[in-house]
C-alpha cells in the first residue's frame, strides 16, 4: 500500500512537471518525454492529467471566492435592514447595490438561450429584402 502511495506521488510531480514544461518552457512533447524518463504518450498522458488537476483546483478555489463574497454581501445585507427598514435613503440605495452585486455573483443577469426556429417563408423574405437592396445599390 505504501508503494501505491508512493507511485501516487511521482505521477503528481510528473504531470506537474510536465505541464511546467509544456506551458511555461513551451517544450515539445518529445522533450518533455525525455526530461521526465518516459515515452511521449506517457508525457502527453502526463500533462493532460496536470492540466486537468489545476482546472479542477481553479474552479473550487472559484466556488471558495464566490462563496466568501456572497456571505460577505449577506453580512452587510443584514447590517443595513434596520436603517432601511426605517427609511433611510442612502441605506436602500447601498441595499440595491448589494442586491444587484449578488445577483450578478449568481449569474442571474447571464444572457438566456433561446431555440429559434427559422422557417423557409421566413428566408424567402430574407432573400426579397436581400434582392430588394441590391436593385436600390444598383440604381443611380
Amino acid at each position: 500500500m505504501a508503494r501505491r502511495h508512493a507511485d501516487h506521488d511521482i505521477g503528481l510531480v510528473r504531470q506537474h512537471e510536465a505541464v511546467i514544461l509544456r506551458t511555461r518552457d513551451r517544450l515539445h512533447f518529445r522533450d518533455i518525454a525525455e526530461r521526465l524518463g518516459c515515452d511521449i504518450k506517457n508525457a502527453h498522458v502526463a500533462w493532460k492529467r496536470g492540466v486537468e488537476q489545476l482546472a479542477k483546483e481553479a474552479a473550487d478555489a472559484f466556488q471558495q471566492y464566490l462563496g466568501e463574497q456572497l456571505a460577505v454581501i449577506n453580512v452587510a445585507i443584514d447590517g443595513l435592514m434596520p436603517k432601511v427598514v426605517k427609511g433611510d435613503v442612502r441605506s436602500n440605495e447601498a441595499l440595491v447595490k448589494l442586491l444587484d452585486h449578488q445577483a450578478k455573483l449568481l449569474g442571474l443577469y447571464a444572457p438566456v438561450r433561446a431555440n429559434v426556429t427559422v422557417t423557409d417563408e421566413m428566408t424567402a423574405r430574407v432573400i426579397a429584402l436581400a434582392d430588394q437592396i441590391a436593385e436600390l445599390d444598383g440604381a443611380p
